[in-house]
């Protein structure tokens, strides 16, 4: 029994010494925190892709971009992106096209129905940012905010 209550004590300074007290950990819980929400709001509106497809919708709202343009943008491997690619096109929400200037390069461009679950994916985002976010003032979301992107500002000079 002493040996368990020992245990237990050591994992809990574990947690408190090495983990509770992380940046990477803390960033980690607001990262799941919105995830778990934003997930929860596109089961709900029926929409059934994987996170890590949603930024390639996000990013190919504005223009058609090769797929090595796509995978520095949203700094994933080329196997990831193409995995992504394939799965959005089966779905009929990208058009994969060969670059009329340089016929090594495949153009991934929305279609018409990725370009409206773009949308209502943007409008889901949000929503679920307003949600999360609610727990702060409207002057700690502001500060939240810059401070975040101050971090990530600085953390991409790297």
């Amino acid at each position: 029994m002493e040996k368990l209550n020992q245990d237990q004590e050591s994992a809990l300074n574990f947690w408190k010494e090495e983990i509770a007290d992380s940046f990477f950990f803390q960033i980690h819980r607001m990262k799941r925190a919105i995830f778990r929400k934003t997930n929860a709001l596109m089961i709900e509106s029926g929409i059934t892709l994987q996170l890590e497809q949603l930024p390639l919708l996000m990013i190919l709202r504005h223009k058609g971009l090769s797929q090595r343009e796509l995978s520095d943008k949203t700094m994933r491997d080329k196997s990831s992106i193409l995995r992504s690619i394939s799965a959005l096109e089966k779905k009929n929400l990208v058009a994969v096209v060969k670059d009329k200037i340089d016929k090594r390069k495949n153009i991934v461009s929305l279609t018409e129905e990725g370009f409206i679950m773009a949308k209502e994916i943007r409008s889901l985002m949000k929503r679920a940012e307003d949600e999360v976010m609610s727990v702060f003032s409207p002057k700690e979301r502001i500060e939240a905010l810059n401070v975040v992107k101050s971090y990530a500002d600085k953390l991409e000079t790297l």
